[in-house]
């Protein structure tokens, strides 16, 4: 690969369109193939082989500018495929892929366990796990309305507040949420202790791993666990990917797609600008049904009173890995393609990968 040609692949869905942006490149020539590839030649003798994130099979039209307003040598290479895929997970975020560690695969394998990340101390086994169940949304509370059609008036009868308003999960049962695991107390006797402030260490090392939920149940962050079982290799769960579950459930929650993030003095804001994308990055890393997120530390001046903003506390370790990973990629895009006004631009996939 020619180190000194930088580029970009993106790849929309429901258009049937890719775009090729190269940077640091002279007059240069290309040739596609139709197994998804294309070689880029340019006036030095450099070439380059690009491996497109989606193969567009035969196009209908291909077209490759110079983009005028930028002061490196920079091309705009347009790929119309003749047939658009029609793919309804590239479009609705609740058709999107299940993170890692969801019921089916944990049910797949055999005597799983979850352990403690310091301590490989068993935290979920067969011993305290006699059912597996999906949380509905991790905004279940607040969909209330979509469930009911003679929803009860007075919010504040203890029938409500105890029956329709809280989950009751049996002893032994584990509720899996997109990046956590809740339970109640009960079914971590002798494994979690839970301390003033609700929050839960591990009874062993005495690691904080999560915190009383305002039911009274324990929620664990999965990236707190290990995952083991006898027919498949040790396993982490990203502490980032906890960001993008975040993300995803205010989307699906009232179609947000502005969110503050908050962690002690940290804020990061969130613009989701496009979702279900395929994009091949510099590094030859392919990103399949990711997010286009734009990112600033600040809230943008030109955002308007009349968005709608979700604000959001996170954990300072997701948030951390989360804002490493958005910066990793960004440092690699073409500079054209680095930023949008106050904005920096970069890519997420939607699930571990």
């Amino acid at each position: 690969m020619a180190d000194s040609i930088g580029f970009l692949v993106e790849y929309l869905p429901r258009i049937g369109t890719t775009s090729v942006v190269l940077d640091g490149i002279k007059e240069p020539s290309l040739k596609y193939s139709d197994l998804g590839k294309i070689t880029v030649q340019d006036g030095r003798g450099e070439r380059l082989d690009i491996t497109l994130p989606y193969n567009p099979g035969k196009l209908k039209s291909k077209r490759l500018v110079r983009v005028s307003n930028s002061n490196k040598d920079e091309y705009l290479l347009i790929l119309k495929s003749e047939e658009v895929r029609m793919d309804k997970s590239h479009n609705d975020v609740l058709l999107m892929p299940q993170m890692k560690w969801n019921k089916r695969q944990l049910n797949g394998l055999k005597n799983f366990r979850l352990c403690c990340l310091k301590c490989d101390g068993d935290i979920i086994d067969r011993g305290n796990c006699s059912r597996l169940n999906e949380m509905p949304s991790e905004f279940w509370m607040e969909l209330m309305d979509y469930w009911h059609c003679h929803k009860p008036q007075d919010k504040t009868s203890e029938f409500y507040s105890l029956q329709k308003n809280s989950l009751s999960p049996c002893v032994k049962e584990i509720l899996i949420g997109d990046s956590f695991f809740q339970a109640v107390e009960e079914t971590f006797d002798g494994r979690t202790a839970v301390l003033d402030g609700n929050l839960a260490m591990c009874s062993n090392c005495k690691k904080i791993l999560g915190r009383r939920t305002s039911d009274r149940m324990l929620r664990i962050p999965k990236w707190k666990l290990r995952l083991k079982s006898d027919d498949c290799q040790e396993d982490v769960f990203p502490a980032e990917f906890e960001v993008i579950s975040i993300l995803l459930n205010c989307n699906r929650a009232n179609s947000t797609r502005y969110i503050l993030l908050r962690s002690d003095d940290i804020q990061l804001y969130i613009w989701l600008f496009a979702m279900g994308i395929e994009v091949t990055l510099a590094n030859g890393r392919t990103l399949h049904n990711c997010f286009k997120i734009f990112y600033s530390d600040v809230i943008p001046s030109n955002i308007g009173f009349k968005a709608n903003v979700d604000e959001e506390q996170v954990d300072k370790v997701p948030l951390d890995k989360f804002i490493d990973a958005l910066e990793t990629t960004n440092s690699i895009l073409p500079s054209s393609k680095q930023r949008f006004g106050t904005w920096k631009i970069s890519y997420f996939p939607a699930a571990v990968e």
